[in-house]
């Protein structure tokens, strides 16, 4: 039989899980939408596309650092509520 606080590490360390996969994914996404920018407007002669661009590739650049950011807090939080049940 498990106890309650082995059941709440567990609980958190699937939460850490999810939150490391969601990091990951969010690095993802950030990487692939600098080299989308890269790769498919830096040929472009029109302003007006290179300056959409642009600002779509901030908006995720900015939404992805976000959230990134987040979920690495949530992550450290977690540390935390584990290391005080361990004590």
């Amino acid at each position: 039989m498990i106890d309650k606080t082995e059941a709440k590490k567990n609980s958190l360390d699937l939460e850490f899980h999810a939150e490391s996969q969601k990091s990951n994914a969010l690095l993802i996404l950030l990487t692939t939408g600098i080299l989308t920018f890269i790769g498919t407007f830096i040929w472009l002669r029109d302003n007006t596309l290179f300056g959409y661009g642009i600002v779509m590739t901030l908006v995720i650049f900015i939404l992805s650092a976000i959230f990134y950011y987040r979920t690495i807090s949530r992550m450290k939080e977690i540390l935390n509520e584990v290391e005080s049940i361990s004590d």
